[in-house]
């Protein structure tokens, strides 16, 4: 019967292979305050320097935005319409922005307001008209062949309705204030005319002055009557 042998060595061999391994001994602790090595990390540059670009490209669009605000510039125009010969107030202006690369005849600024306000139209003013140095004055011209006559009156010697600049009206002659009858040879004919200026009243007396334009060759009489308050107005169609 056969049986195995068993040398020496082999026993040995064997007797390690079925000793457990020796036990580690764990790591002591870092103690407090030690430095630990920071983890290096891969960076994506590509990353970064879009996120740079955007952040430039931002503020660029933001300061060219911030410089057009800043740099336009208040140019007034009339809220309203203004026709022409009435007197420009406080409450006809408004202002629009106009970019500072665009130029404009108009009046522009905050100082500009009060060269504005108190003048005539010179022309008709449709609302949102830009105002120039052209489209406003001091004094309406005279047409040629006419004059410029001021007339004093009454409520009753004049229509219960607002009167503006350019509409047309006739001048009549009244009674004298003795209560006399004028004579029908001497009774001199209307007079077509044509309101140059808004109509102003005053609030004390109640008396409203109209200027008209009328013809030069009845402008004396015209001043005369009106100075003695024998005339009267109402308004026409086309003279």
């Amino acid at each position: 019967m056969a049986t195995d042998t068993v040398t020496p060595g082999t026993k040995r061999r064997r007797r390690q292979q079925a000793q457990p391994a020796p036990l580690q001994p764990n790591p002591a602790p870092a103690a407090a305050g030690a430095a630990v090595a920071p983890v290096r990390t891969r960076r994506s540059w590509g990353y970064g320097a879009g996120a740079i670009a955007a952040i430039i490209v931002g503020g660029l669009v933001s300061l060219f935005l911030w410089t057009g605000t800043q740099h336009t510039t208040e140019v007034w125009v009339v809220s309203k319409t203004v026709d022409r010969g009435q007197a420009i107030t406080a409450q006809d202006l408004a202002v629009i922005q106009v970019a500072p690369n665009q130029r404009t005849a108009g009046f522009a600024g905050p100082e500009a307001r009060n060269q504005i306000i108190g003048k005539l139209a010179a022309v008709d003013l449709p609302q949102g008209s830009l105002i120039t140095r052209d489209s406003i004055t001091r004094t309406l011209p005279v047409p040629d062949g006419k004059s410029l006559v001021g007339i004093a009156l009454k409520a009753t010697q004049m229509p219960a309705y607002s009167l503006h600049a350019g509409d047309k009206v006739v001048i009549a002659p009244v009674a004298q204030q003795n209560g006399g009858a004028l004579d029908p040879a001497k009774q001199p004919n209307d007079v077509n005319a044509t309101i140059a200026t808004d109509p102003k009243t005053d609030s004390t007396s109640g008396i409203t002055i109209v200027n008209v334009y009328v013809s030069a060759s009845s402008a004396s009489d015209v001043a005369g009557r009106s100075a003695a308050g024998q005339v009267t107005i109402y308004l026409a169609g086309d003279n």
